[in-house]
Formats: C-alpha cells, sequence, structure tokens
C-alpha cells in the first residue's frame, strides 16, 4: 500500500512538472510570435500625418547584449539603471553614466532574463528580479552580488522596494507576492494575490498599499503592512476591464490614482479610492502596453508599447502631448521620467537605451 501511495505522489509530481513546463513552453511561443507581429505591423505601418509633436534623441546608451526590461534614473538624474535579459540574451543589470553615455557598473550573477531593476533609497543598493526564481540584491560600487532571495518557485517578474528603504516586494509567475528584509535578507511574507503570472508591483508613495498587476487581467490593491486585500481594479465587466494581461502598473505621487497598461493595446487611469471608478482610457494602435509611468508632477502619463513608439499624455485634457519615436527604435519596453522632468528615458527590444528631451 506504501509503495502504491509512493508512486501515485510521483505520478502526481511529474504531471504537474509537466504540466508547469508546458505552460512555460506556451508563454516563450506566444512571446516569439508577439515579436514577429509587432516586427511586421512596423514594417507595413506607413508613416501617420500627425501634429503631436516629436521628441528630440539627446543620447543613446549601449552595450547591453539583451533587450532592455526596465529603466530607472537615479535620484540626483545623473545616471541610469536597466535590467536586460532576452532569448540569448547576458542577463545583466547596468548602470550608465548619462553624461558620458558610458556603462559604469554591471551587474552579473542570474541566470536567466532580468526582468526589472531598482534603486534602494540609500543609493548604494539595487535590487533585481530574474526569470531564474530569483531576487538578489547588490552593491553599486564593486557590483558584488550581498543576497540571494530565493523563496518563489517560478519566475520572478517583478519587485519594488518601501521608500523606507528596509524592505521590498518581488511578484512571480507562482502568483504570489513575497515580501523582504532587505536587512537581513530573509522573507518576510509571501502572499497568493492573483490567479495567474504577478508581472507588475509597486509601492504607492505614501507607503500604504501595494499596487499589483496579472495576466489575469486585474489590477489588485493590497495594505502594505497586512497584506490584506483592499480593492480590485477590472476583472468585474468587460466593459472597464482590461481585456489582456497587465503588464505595467503605476501609482501617482498623490497615491490617488492607478495607472495599468495592457496587451490589450489600453492605458487605464483607475482611482483608488472606490476602487472600481475608471477615469480614462488611453489605446494605442494594436500593439501591447509595455510600461506605464507618472510624471513627478503627476499631471503626465509615459507609456512604452509594441508600435516601436513611446507617447505621453496630459491628464487633464486626457490630449496626447509628444510622440517619442525614431532612430531605428523597436518595441518600448520600458519607460520613465527624469526626477527634474526634463527628459525621459525609454528602453527597446533593440538592446538600447535611449534619453530624450521633453
Amino acid at each position: 500500500m506504501k509503495r502504491f501511495l509512493i508512486f501515485l505522489i510521483i505520478l502526481f509530481l511529474g504531471m504537474r512538472l509537466t504540466a508547469q513546463e508546458t505552460d512555460l513552453a506556451t508563454e516563450k511561443n506566444a512571446e516569439a510570435e508577439q515579436v514577429l507581429a509587432e516586427n511586421k505591423a512596423a514594417a507595413e505601418t506607413e508613416e501617420e500625418i500627425v501634429t503631436t509633436p516629436r521628441a528630440k534623441l539627446l543620447k543613446r546608451l549601449e552595450g547591453s547584449g539583451s533587450p532592455i526590461n526596465s529603466v530607472v534614473f537615479s535620484a540626483d538624474g545623473h545616471f541610469l539603471l536597466a535590467a536586460c535579459g532576452g532569448p540569448g540574451g547576458d542577463h545583466k543589470a547596468r548602470i550608465w553614466n548619462i553624461a558620458t553615455g558610458k556603462s559604469v557598473q554591471v551587474f552579473s550573477g542570474h541566470t536567466d532574463r532580468v526582468n526589472q531593476a531598482v534603486y534602494i533609497p540609500d543609493g548604494k543598493r539595487i535590487l533585481t528580479a530574474s526569470d531564474d526564481k530569483t531576487v538578489r540584491v547588490w552593491n553599486i560600487e564593486d557590483g558584488k552580488e550581498i543576497f540571494k532571495l530565493a523563496e518563489h518557485l517560478d519566475e520572478v517578474k517583478c519587485v519594488a522596494v518601501h521608500p523606507d528603504g528596509k524592505t521590498a516586494v518581488s511578484g512571480s509567475r507562482d502568483c504570489t507576492f513575497t515580501r523582504w528584509n532587505l536587512e537581513t535578507g530573509k522573507a518576510a511574507g509571501m502572499k497568493r494575490a492573483h490567479k495567474n503570472t504577478v508581472t507588475a508591483i509597486t509601492y504607492s508613495k505614501d507607503a500604504k498599499f501595494i499596487a499589483t498587476g496579472s495576466r489575469d487581467m486585474t489590477v489588485r490593491l493590497f495594505n502594505a503592512e497586512s497584506a490584506q486585500w483592499i480593492a480590485e481594479f477590472g476583472g468585474k465587466t468587460t466593459e472597464e476591464g482590461h481585456l489582456g494581461s497587465v503588464l505595467s502598473v503605476a501609482v501617482s505621487p498623490d497615491s490617488k490614482m492607478i495607472l495599468s497598461g495592457s496587451m490589450d493595446t489600453t492605458v487605464r487611469l483607475w482611482e483608488t479610492k472606490t476602487g472600481i471608478q475608471l477615469l480614462c482610457t488611453w489605446r494605442t494602435i494594436k500593439q501591447p502596453i509595455y510600461s506605464v509611468t507618472f510624471s513627478a508632477d503627476g499631471k503626465k502619463i509615459l507609456a512604452g508599447s509594441g508600435d516601436f513608439m513611446a507617447r505621453i499624455w496630459d491628464i487633464k485634457t486626457g490630449e496626447e502631448e509628444l510622440r517619442i519615436r525614431g532612430d531605428g527604435m523597436q518595441s518600448v519596453l520600458s519607460v520613465a521620467f527624469s526626477p527634474d522632468g526634463k527628459t525621459i528615458a525609454t528602453g527597446s527590444r533593440d538592446k538600447i537605451v535611449r534619453i530624450w528631451n521633453y
């Protein structure tokens, strides 16, 4: 009887692993098909006649061997941190000096795609999330790994640091987010957050809640201290909710609004008090929204998409204010405003970070 039970357990685990491997292979194939679709669409699309102003390219930051999955400026605006990785890539995080355009630090150690890299507020460390199922803490000065955080059971897609710099959260393909103590390198709790991969995560500026986005097409809010569920955006009606995976989320500087970008080609703006009120929807042409963010004053939004473009909209008027494209730039996987709001960074599938005027 014991042998039979052991056999059943082994069979079950084997079937589960096979199913997970099949799901992962399906996702990778879908990603490859999406890249082909974006390239085809860009090749077939003629230049539009638009009156929207175009941004001017200021600098190209090169040297990455992989697509640029996330970008973020340092607090002083002098440096740019990027997460890199993709099929056949080098799976590293890098820091560039923006003024010189030179790479000043490379963080090596991940064994698969680095999906996101963020600064820790002390300015001495960074945090990375990777498809190798780990989150890692690095020393900026020497580029060495400080902690390897390995509690997730699957790919880690996103990471965010609490404003106090003492804790962090990471979201994974295992449908959870994990809280980490950055002083000890230990997990401080895990929460099943969604019905599918947690693709995006961030803290509110007032540190009261955590916002997450998922392949289950919803955005959710959780109490930053207790991890208790607060609200859900979308998912209830197709009229209000996203119709595709949520790929990026951002919280406004006053913590009163949530921004979400999706595979359904839309950017949606939500009011956080009710958790159900959709304030505005912006749509691009046929391609996913990979990255969204607010300007420092909370008056503008910036989005990068698979149509080889980034766009800025004015929240008050809802009008498109600036279009960022050209220089051979491919799909825009990541975007960021500089701290002073005068420049914009885009990270592209073509492995280049570009700095634009604004």
